[in-house]
Parts: structure tokens; sequence; C-alpha cells
């Protein structure tokens, strides 16, 4: 009966977190999602979000290779949206690289805007289009029964977009990479 318990709970606060993702992403795809603008040193919340998946970066493997210069880099943003985004980026690479292989997050700026790339090789083959794999609902490889909820890409498109940057996914073979795009202020 213990184990049924266990399974029953772990079971439910699955389904908990996948009505909470279902929620932010319908707020966020709709722009019903309050946005609290305050520059944001994205450089600064990267490394500080990388931090948070030392161990599961570790456990799976993973070598996480961080690119670009200290210098600041800094947005107007909503700091919990922007958060998430990276939060979900950082899951599926611990969820879908490759184990035993480096992923890499390269920060790049110009003068006006900046962007942040995230790349892994997937441990699955994905045979699906960049945009097909940003529905909701939709994973890599539909045979994969781990969590997830198939929301993550969808929701950190949604909250990019929201902020007035962009999110472009590109496939290549079992290359996967994210690429936001956000405008850059000077700093006060």
């Amino acid at each position: 009966m213990q184990e049924y318990l266990e399974v029953l709970s772990r079971q439910s606060g699955r389904l908990k977190k996948l009505i909470e993702d279902l929620m932010e992403a319908s707020k966020a795809s709709t722009g019903n999602l309050t946005v609290v603008y305050e520059s944001c040193d994205v450089h600064v919340m990267l490394i500080q979000t990388i931090g948070e998946f030392e161990e599961k970066l570790k456990a799976n493997q993973i070598d996480l290779m961080v690119q670009g210069n200290d210098k600041p880099f800094i947005i107007q943003a909503d700091p919990r949206h922007l958060w998430r985004i990276f939060e979900n980026l950082m899951n599926n690479i611990c969820k879908y690289a490759q184990p035993s292989t480096r992923a890499y997050v390269n920060i790049e700026q110009s003068e006006q805007s900046g962007r942040i790339i995230f790349r892994n090789i997937s441990k699955y083959a994905l045979n699906i289009e960049a945009d097909e794999l940003m529905e909701r609902f939709v994973r890599g490889d539909s045979s994969r029964n781990t969590e997830g909820s198939g929301l993550g890409l969808s929701i950190a498109k949604s909250l990019t977009e929201l902020m007035q940057g962009t999110f472009e996914l590109v496939v290549d073979g079992d290359l996967f990479k994210v690429i936001l795009t956000f405008s850059m202020i000077e700093k006060n």
C-alpha cells in the first residue's frame, strides 16, 4: 500500500506541474502574463542559473562550456520570466543532451543587441522539424516516457517574445541549438 501511495504522490506532483506549466504557457502565448521590466544583466543571471544546474549536469555527465566575455549585458526584462527561460533551456540540456558530451552556452554582444546561444547534442534522434518541436506537448522523441510535458520550449519562446526578444530553434542532425536575441540598453 505504501508503494501505491508513493506512486500516487509522484503522479499527482507531475500533474500539478503540468497544469501550472500549461497555465503559464497559455498566459504567455496570449500576452496575458504580467511583465515587470527591470534592468537585468543577462550574464549575471545566466551564470547564477547555470550554477543551480551543476549537480544535474554532473549527474548526466555533461560538461557545460560557457563562452563569452564578462562585459555587462544589460536588457529590459522581467527577471522572473528571464530566469524561467534560462531554467527551461538548462533543463532541456540536462534531460536530453547526450551523456558524456559537452554542451555550450555562448554570450555574444554587438552594439545594440546580444545573443545567448544554447547548444547540445541530443541523446535521441531528432526526427522532427524545429517549428514542430516548439509546439505545445511535442517532444523530440515520441517514444520517450521520461519526465517532462513538452511545454518547456513553448513557454521559453512565448516568454522571450513577450519581452520583445527573439527565440530561434535550429535542429541540424542531432545538434540542438536555441538562439535568444535581446536589445541591449546602456548601463546607467
